[in-house]
């Protein structure tokens, strides 16, 4: 668990999971935000020709991040050391505060749901039916 978020503010990545492919020297060769699932066989196909030629298809998705981002991140890094105090509710009106400014962000709509439902994250699987009920709703 990146509990500072230092991965997605490094790699400017709002969702989870994610791919990243890189070459030997350090360059990013193909990236997938938010909606990389294994299990997909299209998905699949692009970490097995990776692994076998060293090479995709196509460069994956990217976004180009503003100022809201940073400012996000420091509400949920923030909420976090509230968290860790026994702050629950002044942590959750931080991250609050972040998904506002954020509203794809969804690193931080989970922590925050996650907190408040935690039979849905904890016991068993992940209720990923849920949590797409609530981005319905807009929760």
């Amino acid at each position: 668990v990146d509990e500072a978020n230092a991965l997605g503010q490094l790699y400017g990545y709002k969702a989870i999971p994610n791919l990243f492919l890189i070459e030997a020297d350090g360059t990013v060769a193909y990236k997938e935000l938010g909606t990389f699932n294994v299990r997909e066989p299209q998905k699949r196909a692009i970490v097995d020709g990776w692994a076998t030629t060293g090479t995709t298809a196509d460069k994956g998705n990217t976004e180009v991040l503003d100022d809201s981002h940073a400012l996000a991140n420091a509400h949920f890094l923030f909420g976090q050391q509230l968290y860790k105090r026994g702050l629950t509710q002044e942590a959750l009106t931080e991250w609050r505060k972040g998904v506002a400014l954020e509203p794809d962000n969804y690193n931080i709509r989970k922590q925050i749901w996650a907190i408040e439902n935690p039979d849905r994250f904890y016991e068993g699987k992940v209720d990923y039916d849920w949590q797409d009920q609530q981005l319905a709703k807009g929760l």
